[in-house]
């Protein structure tokens, strides 16, 4: 029976996430414009983060890589990280000004799965190659500031 309560508790800990106090969520963008302006006034690639709600995968990737990347002063001169929710049809704001779905927006960088990190220009011209999913949580930091450089390589 022990063991049993044991692992109820466990298995409500990991639904709930860990417990830092830190309640910070990902930034969602609305006008893309507004994020353009940001990043060209400050040479800063954008890394938009394609999530949906029911994603256990892109929570992971936020609560391990982008949220403490959000919080890390050695980031803020890089980049700027926000998230396209491609859930109840949400719209945003394009570059052109224009209203779009977040799936229409999506579907111009080729994002098809959640959690996808597409790192941008200003000018929102993708300058590495996306990532695809989390893998290897060991080393899937480092994957993500390779695309970093290679981005600011490419600016």
């Amino acid at each position: 029976m022990r063991n049993i309560l044991i692992a109820i508790i466990l298995s409500a800990l990991m639904i709930a996430g860990p417990v830092s106090g830190d309640n910070t969520a990902m930034i969602q963008i609305s006008d893309l414009r507004d994020e353009a302006r940001d990043a060209r006034a400050n040479n800063l690639i954008l890394v938009l983060e394609f999530s949906s709600d029911d994603c256990p995968y892109c929570r992971k990737l936020e609560a391990l890589f982008l949220l403490p990347m959000q919080r890390n002063a050695e980031y803020d001169n890089k980049i700027l990280v926000r998230s396209v929710s491609l859930d109840n049809y949400e719209t945003l704001v394009d570059l052109q000004g224009r209203k779009l779905s977040t799936t229409e927006f999506a579907s111009r960088y080729d994002v098809s799965l959640t959690p996808t990190l597409v790192f941008l220009n200003a000018d929102g011209t993708e300058l590495s190659e996306k990532l695809v999913g989390i893998w290897s949580e060991d080393f899937f930091g480092g994957f993500i500031d390779s695309r970093i450089d290679e981005a600011r390589n490419n600016l």
